[in-house]
């Protein structure tokens, strides 16, 4: 299991101001829209009841996304939260939009603040779950972004073997398919462009064996001696 991530003072600094930041921008939300949902909420005859409404969105919106970075942190995420939260923000979006309508430029002014909130809160999770996934040693890296656009089909074939047999490490997964493509060259070296036919079953057992992750190190020359 790799060693837990050591934060630094100005780790926990940056961490801090983050933070606090974000709680900032999502008190200046909450506050600029209560004005605008409750007059909604008026309107719509909620009585009494609209006084208390954006504050019980509001506050659902904080509880469920915090409890999906603490699952997320302890490695039992469970996505209906954040989807649940997206929504609930998607709805206060719109309650304040509504207030704006048909003005385009006051609706999405509405947009901006939550916008910024919504970004803030993914980037925590997304950072929260690649550390949980790297101290527990379970973090899988991800194929290189050129690599899709130059050759995308063998590139996708490479992704689809990581992904089902765990291979974790893309340099790993790297120098597997160049042990693989190096084999397949001596065999069409050895057995010319009908390699395929002609190889013994034997030589061509190595190749259908790294498709399962099976390094052609181990079986690579018991195959070439076949």
């Amino acid at each position: 299991m790799a060693a837990p991530l050591q934060l630094t003072r100005t780790h926990r600094v940056l961490i801090g101001l983050v933070v606090f930041g974000a709680v900032i921008i999502a008190g200046i939300g909450f506050a600029g829209s209560y004005a605008a949902v409750r007059e909604l909420a008026l309107k719509k005859g909620f009585g009494n009841f609209s006084y208390v409404f954006p504050i019980g969105i509001d506050a659902g919106i904080c509880v469920l996304l915090a409890l999906d970075l603490l699952l997320t942190w302890i490695r039992i995420p469970f996505p209906l939260l954040r989807q649940t939260a997206w929504l609930l923000t998607a709805a206060t979006i719109a309650f304040n939009g509504a207030a704006a309508w048909p003005d385009p430029l006051g609706v999405g002014m509405h947009g901006v603040i939550p916008i910024l909130f919504v970004v803030s809160v993914e980037a925590a999770r997304h950072a929260i779950g690649r550390i949980a996934d790297i101290t527990a040693d379970k973090h899988m890296e991800g194929v290189r972004l050129t690599r899709w656009l130059l050759s995308p089909v063998p590139t996708f074939l490479l992704w689809r073997r990581m992904k089902l047999w765990e291979l974790r490490s893309y340099e790993q997964v790297i120098k597997l398919e160049q042990e693989r493509l190096v084999y397949r060259a001596r065999l069409r070296s050895r057995f010319g462009r009908a390699w395929r036919r002609k190889a013994p079953v034997e030589s061509l057992m190595p190749l259908r064996l790294a498709r399962y992750g099976v390094p052609l190190a181990q079986t690579g020359p018991a195959g070439l001696a076949a």
